[in-house]
């Protein structure tokens, strides 16, 4: 039989509702700060997101999505159209200067329509864009640089070569009308000179009459979603049935992907540890909540325990008391979670400006982000939250017969007690009290000892943080000078003169120092088909490498593999890491010795030894004066028109060296050249390269190390007022930037676990505070009749703060054995995803959490039997019944 009883179990929960207010606030502040741990927490990380993606999009020069590149008319015009792509933006460069005032940010003079300006940053504020002729907008400071005052119709002189980053052809000098700009962005990585189509068309024609490729146009484009930007955007060219890998192939538009998005970064870097990691703290903050909110109701379920027992006495149905708890909940969580997703969302945006402060993102911008994901994502993890909370509750009092209800006592089922003749003791009486509900203790503790071991891995996180492994992988001196060139990896006939290392040496105060040498000759290191195959295939598919393969120049299973090989000074050797084999005979007079340079993975293994040379083999290396292409089916210079496949490698001026590997080396980043390519790095003695080149080593960087602080201030005060200035033609990197970003680092995460650490301390603390008013208020018939049998107010109030302290030191000692099992693994975990991390084991910060527990322990037991104690022994009974 169906009964339609929906509105009466309604009234029954909102009257059951209104009777208990104290118990609905507690319950109230709860939800709200469940709610609030969720939705600050998604709106620090969110907006903290946010914030990095745009100091990445303003480094790297833009937000578009990605960009499909050197596409034609047609191309465009398909791409625009797939259904993936929601908006598009054309780009098309034709120029660029990087000398004079621009030598240190260049500028590159290009057209571009209204989508990619926005999408560039390069809308003008005051102005206008170009929209005909010789008219021009470009950011302040390179106006600046140019001597021009900032204002509408003012004549503006450039000269830039004629280059759309694949050709480069002929220098223009022009001056052009000034019709908008925009304050310059530091980060910017190019000052960004815009011009009209007519004056691009005008200058492409200009170019091709001279023999050059009709310039490349990029077409920027905004996909539907931001995830997965390189399979869209793979998924478009295949539907279009166009390929992405070619240089060559008509048919085949390439594609460039933002990295600046979180999204492109995290899908090439996703392992499952991290996933592993994510989900870990996901459930934490789940059972956080989970914690305070399923104890509130839980013991409210207990206190109105005879209420549902006649209930049920009456015919309520078992289900219906689950629908009456559950209801409840949900009517409490319409004021609780609107309130915890306003006060989080206010505590992460007031929150968001002193974190970035402390980190290199605060450079100007501060985005708090307002994606729906925070609102939505807090109230369904908070609902879910509460509605897991409320079950286990609903199932007890739907459990429990009449009669049970009527006899219920907040105790669990015990062994038979002993008899004692000693009387009582409060401290035995406290423990015993602990034991009547083991499930709320366990609840309560678990609680506390959660945050505390929270707070104990963030200091051995932040602590394992080795200074000196992330700053020995950023720099590998404490100062390293050269040209804009080397630090913009531009190769050059000219970086650091001889002149101006002599001067730097003369003003500072080194304890090691020397000059590494790039070797400005065609040199090629002889390498088997196998490992240079290895190398093309990245970027070939299997009949190009045929095909490229068949046009190189062999010696059996040897082929010519195009090389880096730089020369260093006897000092720097000791900069390099030895992965096999021994250095020393390098720094010998009149030596054939050569280190081949491998790249290691963060922890210090080579992933791919079979691509390198062995120790003690003997390596041939080829030195050239000139080198130019023929057609191999004439032997002839080739033309604009031979095909590919027929273009040819001839040497001209060449000869043969032999070189011994002695060794297999790291050669640091910072004291390379600082960009790849096919082939093998390698590293000579400078006296041998400089032998064997016919002195084509010239000095590419000097870099020193100071004997202490002091020295390193001196130098650091230097040659920031050597290089200061866009016309000055050095520029430096020092260990003191890479201590400051790794001091940010640190900061940053210090401050955002110690905001979590407190967010679950508080919920922790509410626990105790709960477990405590509760036991009070649920036991007052109990205290009214100790009272009534001799029991002092101060023997009462004395075993309360018992308990108190019981809680307080099982706390404490939960969270040392928390420690203990979950500190070394998650160290293990930690140092595979951050490869600067040590871990090391501590339990200081719960031995300094003691005194606070303890405080604690004391303090608010005796804030709430002093609230309840107003009463006397006869109001408290009859309130009891």
């Amino acid at each position: 039989m169906n009964v339609k009883n929906r509105k009466c179990i309604r009234k029954l929960s909102l009257k059951s509702l209104y009777a208990n207010r104290r118990r609905n606030l507690i319950a109230i502040f709860a939800i709200a700060l469940t709610t609030l741990l969720f939705t600050s927490m998604f709106t620090i990380v969110l907006s903290l997101n946010a914030s990095y993606e745009t100091y990445q999009f303003r480094q790297v020069g833009g937000y578009a999505h990605g960009t499909f590149k050197d596409v034609s008319p047609e191309q465009a015009e398909r791409i625009a159209a797939h259904p993936k792509v929601k908006a598009t933006g054309v780009r098309k460069v034709i120029g660029i200067t990087a000398e004079g005032v621009f030598a240190k940010i260049p500028a590159e003079i290009s057209y571009m329509d209204a989508n990619c300006t926005k999408w560039s940053y390069a809308t003008p504020t005051t102005g206008r864009m170009p929209e005909s002729g010789k008219e021009v907008a470009m950011d302040t400071a390179a106006l600046q640089l140019l001597g021009v005052t900032p204002e509408l119709g003012a004549e503006v002189t450039v000269s830039y070569s004629i280059t759309d980053k694949d050709q480069t052809a002929f220098t223009v000098t022009d001056t052009f009308t000034l019709v908008g700009y925009w304050d310059y962005d530091e980060l910017m990585p190019v000052h960004y000179i815009n011009i009209s189509r007519d004056y691009a068309d005008d200058i492409e024609a200009q170019a091709v009459k001279t023999g050059l490729q009709p310039f490349r146009t990029d077409l920027n484009v905004m996909l539907a979603s931001g995830t997965n930007i390189q399979g869209q955007m793979e998924q478009v060219d295949t539907d279009l049935g166009y390929t992405w890998d070619s240089y060559t192939d008509p048919n085949s538009v390439r594609i460039g992907v933002n990295w600046g998005y979180t999204s492109s970064q995290l899908e090439s870097q996703l392992d499952p540890e991290l996933i592993i990691a994510i989900a870990a703290f996901l459930l934490l903050v789940i059972f956080t909540g989970y914690l305070i909110i399923y104890n509130i109701f839980q013991i409210s379920v207990a206190g109105d325990i005879r209420f549902y027992g006649l209930l049920k006495t009456i015919g309520t149905t078992p289900r219906q008391l689950k629908r009456i708890i559950r209801q409840q909940a949900l009517l409490l969580c319409l004021i609780g979670i609107p309130a915890g997703l306003l006060l989080g969302y206010g505590i992460g945006a007031v929150l968001m400006p002193v974190v970035l402060r402390s980190t290199k993102l605060d450079a100007g911008i501060t985005t708090i982000s307002t994606s729906p994901v925070i609102f939505l994502g807090s109230m369904l993890f908070s609902l879910l939250t509460v509605l897991l909370s409320c079950s286990k509750p609903g199932k007890m009092a739907a459990k429990v017969s009449p009669v049970e209800a009527i006899k219920y006592t907040d105790a669990m089922q015990t062994k038979k007690k002993q008899r004692s003749t000693r009387g009582a003791k409060l401290h035995q009486m406290a423990f015993a009290n602990l034991g009547r509900n083991k499930k709320k203790t366990v609840l309560v503790v678990v609680s506390l000892a959660l945050s505390v071991t929270l707070f104990n891995a963030l200091c051995a996180f932040v602590g394992g943080f080795s200074m000196e492994k992330y700053v020995s992988s950023m720099t590998c001196a404490d100062f390293i000078v050269s040209t804009p060139d080397y630090f913009r990896y531009n190769p050059a006939d000219e970086f650091i003169t001889p002149e101006q290392i002599e001067e730097i040496a003369a003003n500072t105060k080194a304890s090691l120092s020397g000059t590494g040498y790039a070797v400005r000759k065609n040199a090629y290191l002889w390498m088997t088909e196998d490992a240079l195959r290895q190398n093309y295939a990245r970027y070939e598919s299997a009949e190009q490498l045929d095909s490229h393969m068949s046009r190189m120049e062999h010696r059996g299973n040897m082929v010519m593999g195009d090389s880096r090989i730089e020369a260093l000074d006897n000092s720097l050797f000791d900069k390099l890491q030895v992965f096999d084999g021994d250095i020393s005979p390098m720094l010998k007079p009149g030596n054939n010795a050569i280190a081949i340079a491998v790249s290691l993975d963060d922890y210090g293994n080579l992933p791919n030894p079979e691509y390198y040379p062995k120790v003690g083999d003997t390596i041939t290396a080829t030195y050239a004066d000139d080198v130019k292409y023929i057609d191999s089916r004439t032997g002839e210079l080739c033309t604009e028109d031979t095909p590919e496949e027929y273009l040819q490698a001839k040497l001209y001026g060449a000869r043969d060296v032999e070189y011994t590997v002695c060794a297999l080396v790291e050669l640091p980043y910072s004291m390379s050249y600082r960009y790849g390519g096919i082939g093998y790095d390698a590293v000579l003695s400078v006296d041998t390269a400089q032998r064997d080149s016919g002195g084509a080593a010239i000095p590419m960087l000097y870099l020193f190390d100071t004997a202490d602080e002091a020295d390193e201030a001196e130098a650091e005060q230097y040659l920031s007022k050597l290089t200061a200035g866009e016309f000055s033609p050095l520029m430096y990197e020092s260990k003191a930037t890479a201590r400051s970003e790794f001091a940010q680092f640190r900061q940053m995460f210090l401050l955002i676990g110690g905001i979590l650490c407190a967010i679950i301390g508080l919920v922790g603390l509410l626990n105790f505070f709960n477990a405590m008013m509760t036991g009070i208020l649920s036991r007052r018939r109990e205290f009214a009749v100790l009272q009534a049998v001799g029991m002092t107010n101060r023997q009462l109030k004395t075993m309360l703060i018992y308990e108190g302290l019981f809680y307080a030191m099982s706390s404490v000692a939960a969270a040392f054995i928390l420690s203990l099992a979950v500190g070394p693994l998650a160290g293990k975990m930690l140092g595979s995803m951050f490869w600067f991390f040590e871990y090391q084991f501590t339990v200081l910060p719960v031995l300094l959490t003691i005194p606070v527990f303890l405080l604690l322990g004391w303090l608010i037991p005796c804030m709430m039997y002093d609230n309840a104690a107003k009463c006397s022994v006869v109001e408290q009974l009859r309130d009891a019944q």
